[in-house]
């Protein structure tokens, strides 16, 4: 099996459970993080938190151990389309020793790879790219790749249920609990809420009238950095619309309570906004657990497609028509789905081993081709 330097700047659950797949696979890992990131259990997973600001300097004074450990395989892990000075000295690093395998999976693409984007030339240089979705991939067209045995292919990022501590829950301010229990009282929608301003024209406010209209709305999320003329000209939005007592804002709740606020909500409405494949799969985790009605977009469902049935265990509304759809689903006389995704159920649906699969596979040809 190959020895592997595993790069990620924070120690999430996409980079950690990675981390562990390769190793249960049998690879030697070493896991090059941020200083003050720590390992989530105890493994047979080597651990080096040493980049403070991720400076070139840095990446210059780490070379030599890295020689050290003479790595067949640099796996940079981005969580979006940026790259620090240091991941490119790694990168440089990787490209400028022939026994080495240069890996990337990009997370997230926000800004988009033009030209003057440094992640751009990083794909470009990549012996593999990975990216969680087929639209990822899409993205990654016409850009000129050095080598024309590119391996690409697709790695989600983890759903990570059971023990993480994430998953507990505890309600610890008295706001939170007279929240719930005026909730209680009455049937509601759960959306998340990130708008940085009010704007009555977009779609995200299109959508949250139209919901509403017919049921009360907890908007998950705060609008503390709004101007307080922002505010009322909301509030006289909603009253205008007869919307008036049929919206309440969480505030900054906790993602670990999120689980009572969603176990009674009527659906969980994702549909209509744009979140990064691990924002998108946070939210999953969080619904799954809750077994919450999810309503998505077809964009959306691109992430863990596997694991999702139009009108069986969520809803799924055309992203180009969403306003359309959204109206024709709330005629229906209530939201209830035959089928309820569990934790065990989509941990059997998830495709993590067949992405593993396919990642040890595009790295053995790889490895092959150096040889």
């Amino acid at each position: 099996m190959a020895k592997i330097i595993l790069v990620s700047k924070h120690v999430h659950s996409t980079a950690w459970q990675l981390a562990q797949a390769l190793r249960a696979q049998q690879h030697e890992v070493v896991l090059l993080t941020s200083y003050g990131e720590s390992p989530r259990d105890e493994s047979n997973i080597e651990f080096m938190a040493y980049f403070k600001k991720w400076s070139a300097l840095e990446g210059l004074r780490i070379i030599p151990a890295l020689f050290g450990v003479q790595p067949q395989i640099l796996h940079l892990v981005l969580d979006e389309d940026q790259m620090t000075p240091a991941q490119a000295v790694l990168s440089l690093f990787a490209k400028s020793h022939p026994t080495c395998v240069l890996t990337t999976s990009l997370l997230d693409i926000r800004r988009g790879l033009k030209r003057r984007n440094p992640v751009r030339y990083l794909i470009e240089e990549s012996d593999i790219v990975t990216c969680p979705t087929i639209e990822g991939l899409g993205q990654l067209r016409g850009l000129d790749v050095r080598s024309p045995r590119q391996g690409r292919g697709i790695l989600a990022p983890v759903l990570e249920f059971g023990e993480s501590p994430s998953t507990e829950f505890s309600i610890e301010h008295q706001d939170e609990i007279r929240l719930l229990e005026q909730l209680a009282k009455e049937p509601y929608f759960v959306l998340p809420f990130r708008e940085k301003t009010f704007e009555p024209e977009s779609e995200v406010f299109e959508h949250l009238r139209t919901l509403a209209q017919r049921h009360k709305v907890v908007l998950w999320g705060s609008y503390s950095h709004w101007s307080l003329r922002d505010r009322k000209k909301f509030a006289s939005w909603m009253e205008k619309f007869d919307c008036g007592q049929r919206w309440v804002m969480t505030g900054s709740m906790p993602l670990n309570n999120s689980r009572l606020l969603l176990e009674k909500c009527e659906a969980f409405v994702l549909a209509g906004q744009h979140f990064s494949p691990v924002e998108m799969t946070e939210y999953y985790m969080r619904a799954i657990q809750a077994q919450a009605v999810l309503v998505l977009d077809s964009k959306q469902i691109s992430v863990h497609s596997d694991l999702w049935r139009n009108a069986v265990n969520c809803w799924v509304l055309n992203a180009h028509h969403i306003q359309r759809d959204l109206v024709k689903l709330l005629s229906k006389p209530n939201l209830k789905l035959p089928e309820t995704l569990s934790e065990e159920l989509a941990l059997d649906r998830h495709l993590i081993d067949s992405s593993m699969n396919e990642l040890n596979r595009l790295y053995n040809r790889a490895l092959a081709h150096l040889r």
